[in-house]
C-alpha cells in the first residue's frame, strides 16, 4: 500500500513537470537589453533580444523619440543583436512581438536614454568671451569648452583640412586653437567643430561663422592757419603702442612736430612750400583690437588752389589733401571714388580727392 502510494506521487510530479515545461513553451517570453529605465546608453551598445526556447520572434521595431527608425519580421526562434546606428540625445523604445510553438503571441518592450550629446557651452578669443557679433583679431587663441570630457576634437576652417585642437590633460572638456595662421583681416570665416566625448558621443559638425576685425587704417585732413599747417590723421582703432607708431613714421614735411595721441597723429609745421608735395609713411601699427597694418601705409599731402575761398578774402588760398597712394590704398582700408567716401573720412575734404 505504502508502494503504492510513492508511485503515486512519483507520477503526478512527473505529469506537473509535464505540465510545467508545457506550459512554458506555450508561453514565449524574451528579455531586451539595454533594459527599461537605463540611461546614458553609449552608443556603440547593441541591443540584444533573448527569447525563450522555441519561441519565435516575429517583429522587432526600434523607435527613437517616438519616430520609427528600423523595422525586422520573422525573424525565427533565438537570440538576436543588433547595432541600430543610435545616436546621442535620444528616447529609445524597442519593441518585440513574439509567438510560441503553439500560436500564442506576446508583446515586450524596453524603454531607455543614450548619452547626452556633445555640445559647445561656450567659445573665449584670448581669454574673454566672444559675445555675438564680436569679431576677433586675425591672431587669435581661440579656446571651445565642451560639455563633457573628449578624447579627441578639431576644427575646420572655410571647409578647409581639420586642424586638431588641444585637449587640456587637467579639463578634458576644455580644447584650444593655438594661432597657428593669420585670419583674413575683415573676411567673416566659418569654423566647423567636430569632437567625441569620453563616453562616445560625437559632435560631428557645429558650425560657428564669425567676423575679423578689419584691417588698420587712416584718414587724414589738412588745416592751414597763420602760416601754421596742421595735419590730422584718424586712425580706426586705438593704437596699442602709439610711441612705437611714432618711431615708425617718416616724412618729407620740413621741421615737422609730430605726436601721436591714443587714435591720433598730428603734424604741424610751417613754412611749407603749397607748390609741392610731400609724403608720410608709416611702416608699421598696431590697433587695440587686433587689427594692423596689412602693409607699410604711404600718404600724400599735397596743396591745391581753392577758388571759393580765394573769392571771398580777395587773394590765393589753398586747401590742403591728404590721401594714400593707388599702391597701398587697398591695404591702408581707404574706398574708391566708385564706393564713396571711406568710414571716417573728414567732411572738411571732398571725395575722391581733386
Amino acid at each position: 500500500m505504502r508502494e503504492q502510494r510513492k508511485k503515486t506521487t512519483a507520477i503526478a510530479a512527473a505529469a506537473a513537470l509535464v505540465f510545467l515545461g508545457a506550459l512554458w513553451l506555450t508561453i514565449p517570453t524574451v528579455s531586451i537589453s539595454p533594459a527599461t529605465g537605463q540611461s546614458n546608453i553609449q552608443l556603440g551598445q547593441p541591443v540584444t533580444i533573448n527569447s525563450s526556447p522555441l519561441a519565435s520572434i516575429g517583429k522587432v521595431a526600434v523607435y527613437a523619440d517616438d519616430r520609427m527608425m528600423a523595422a525586422e519580421y520573422n525573424l525565427g526562434t533565438g537570440d538576436l543583436e543588433r547595432d541600430f546606428g543610435l545616436k546621442a540625445g535620444q528616447n529609445i523604445r524597442i519593441e518585440a512581438k513574439v509567438a510560441s510553438v503553439i500560436g500564442v503571441t506576446r508583446e515586450f518592450s524596453s524603454t531607455f536614454t543614450t548619452v547626452e550629446p556633445v555640445i559647445v557651452d561656450n567659445l573665449s578669443v584670448n581669454g574673454e568671451r566672444l559675445k555675438p557679433g564680436q569679431k576677433i583679431p586675425p591672431q587669435s587663441t581661440l579656446v571651445f569648452s565642451f560639455n563633457k570630457p573628449l578624447t579627441q576634437a578639431a576644427v575646420s576652417l572655410d571647409g578647409g583640412e581639420a586642424i586638431e585642437l588641444q585637449i587640456d590633460p587637467e579639463h578634458p572638456e576644455v580644447a584650444t586653437l593655438q594661432p597657428l595662421v593669420s585670419f583674413k583681416q575683415g573676411a567673416t570665416i566659418l569654423l566647423k567643430v567636430m569632437a567625441t566625448a569620453t563616453d562616445s558621443a560625437t559632435l560631428e559638425s557645429k558650425e560657428l561663422r564669425t567676423g575679423i576685425v578689419k584691417p588698420l587704417s587712416l584718414y587724414g585732413k589738412v588745416e592751414t592757419a597763420d602760416g601754421q599747417t596742421r595735419i590730422e590723421l584718424d586712425a580706426s582703432a586705438p593704437f596699442t603702442d602709439p610711441a612705437a607708431v611714432r618711431a615708425a613714421l617718416e616724412t618729407t614735411l620740413p621741421d615737422p612736430v609730430i605726436s601721436v595721441e591714443q587714435q591720433k597723429i598730428l603734424i604741424t609745421c610751417s613754412s611749407l612750400d603749397l607748390s609741392s608735395e610731400y609724403s608720410i609713411r608709416l611702416a608699421r601699427a598696431d590697433g587695440a583690437d587686433g587689427s594692423f597694418l596689412e602693409a607699410p601705409l604711404s600718404m600724400s599731402v599735397s596743396f591745391k588752389a581753392d577758388p571759393s575761398q580765394a573769392a571771398t578774402s580777395g587773394g590765393s588760398s589753398y586747401r590742403g589733401y591728404v590721401y594714400t597712394e593707388s599702391s597701398s590704398s587697398s591695404s591702408s582700408g581707404g574706398g574708391s571714388a566708385d564706393s564713396g567716401p571711406p568710414p571716417g573720412w573728414p567732411p572738411c575734404c571732398p571725395w575722391p580727392p581733386q
